[in-house]
């Protein structure tokens, strides 16, 4: 008897849909139950791109970089390798934005002050910007993932993804818990 075989797609919005109700619907969360923040974050950050197009001429490859400081830890190296969008995920801890090539820019909270200069010095490029300090996304951050009350949840700024030429999954937009 041969075994179900999901479909990538929906086997990511599945994954996601379950961080998402489980840290939305229920009183205990998923950083209540054990997944480690740093492991659930993870996993956002990985999911999120398989539902999200780039903008045309966007260079081949998937670069994930974290700048500043890094909440992710030992997990974010599990994904380095993976595969991604017809490629694999490169994963690269970086001190400035200055002629990276990144696909997915995750700020650390430590350049929350810098963000301003940040976004400025990728206002022409094709990066996907996601961080995890409150209000981010209010200022410009595409994705902002927060934990509120052992929740872990995200907002996202489709304005300025739109400006950026991203076209994100409506399946993600339901999931989030703001969308500016």
């Amino acid at each position: 008897m041969a075994g179900f075989q999901m479909h990538p797609l929906w086997r990511c919005l599945s994954l996601v849909a379950i961080l998402c109700w489980v840290g939305a619907g229920r009183q205990e969360s998923v950083l209540a139950e054990g997944l480690p923040e740093n492991q659930a974050k993870t996993s956002m950050l990985y999911n999120f791109p398989k539902l999200i197009d780039w903008p045309p001429g966007t260079p081949p490859g998937m670069v994930l970089c974290v700048l500043g400081s890094d909440p992710f830890g030992p997990a974010l190296d599990l994904i380095d390798g993976k595969p991604m969008k017809e490629s694999f995920l490169s994963v690269r801890r970086i001190n400035s934005v200055e002629s990276q090539s990144c696909h997915i820019l995750f700020v650390g909270a430590s350049e929350n002050s810098n963000l301003t200069h940040i976004l400025l010095t990728l206002r022409d490029a094709p990066v996907l910007t996601v961080g995890d300090v409150e209000g981010m996304a209010a200022r410009g951050i595409m994705i902002e993932m927060i934990v509120e009350q052992q929740r872990l949840r995200f907002k996202v700024n489709l304005q300025v993804a739109r400006q950026h030429g991203f076209s994100i999954s409506s399946q993600l937009l339901k999931l989030a818990k703001a969308v500016y």
